[in-house]
């Protein structure tokens, strides 16, 4: 059975993906989202939403449900909109996303319940921590468009990587051809780390283009 594309990529860290990218001429590499903790990982296709501040804060708004009604199987949820110092995520949204299947969570803004989220396996990438609840302070603006984060475009179904280095992210239009440049990328670099476990110097490596 052929492999899916989420299934290749898992092989990648982020630091592989992002060289493939390079040699694409794509940047998609998102720094300052860490996750919670710091051995979680995440791949898979984005599903995307935009979240705005309310103007009358206090009243009841769409959120959290209309976030929780796009927990997808295998989708990591990325969203914008948030702010840093206003949470939209936490623990028991991690176990409600956690129980539909969802692949991981990738936030431009505020999360909280960091002790809960560490003890369970759900993945989240987050600006930082804040206590601030976004209930009546946060609505679900847009479902499913694009979004910016850093000057990285995100579009629906575009793949996502996420570890303790970072997030990237890689066009849904290119991500097989990146795909086999990071599979050459990774044979390269694990061929790198035989030749130095087996004594190479750095005169050995440096007639070569490694990444390091």
């Amino acid at each position: 059975m052929a492999s899916s594309i989420t299934d290749v990529y898992s092989m990648f860290d982020t630091s592989v993906v992002s060289d493939a990218l390079d040699k694409h001429d794509i940047d998609g590499v998102i720094t300052g989202l860490p996750p919670a903790a710091p051995d979680q990982t995440t791949v898979g296709r984005a599903h995307t939403m935009r979240f705005e501040l309310v103007d009358d804060p206090g009243e009841r708004t769409n959120f959290p449900y209309a976030m929780l009604n796009e927990l997808r199987e295998d989708r990591v949820l990325v969203i914008d909109g948030v702010g840093p110092d206003i949470s939209c995520w936490g623990g028991n949204a991690s176990r409600l996303a956690d129980n539909a299947g969802v692949a991981g969570m990738v936030i431009d803004g505020g999360h909280r319940d960091i002790p809960e989220i560490r003890e369970g396996s759900f993945p989240v990438f987050a600006r930082q921590a804040t206590p601030k609840s976004g209930q009546r302070r946060l609505a679900v603006e847009e479902v499913g468009e694009p979004l910016d984060i850093d000057g990285v475009t995100v579009n629906p179904d575009d793949l996502i990587v996420a570890d303790a280095t970072g997030v990237v992210v890689v066009p849904a239009e290119k991500a097989a051809e990146v795909a086999e440049t990071a599979e050459a990328t990774l044979r390269e670099e694990l061929l790198v780390e035989r030749k130095i476990e087996h004594g190479a110097t750095v005169a050995d490596l440096q007639g070569d283009d490694h990444e390091f």
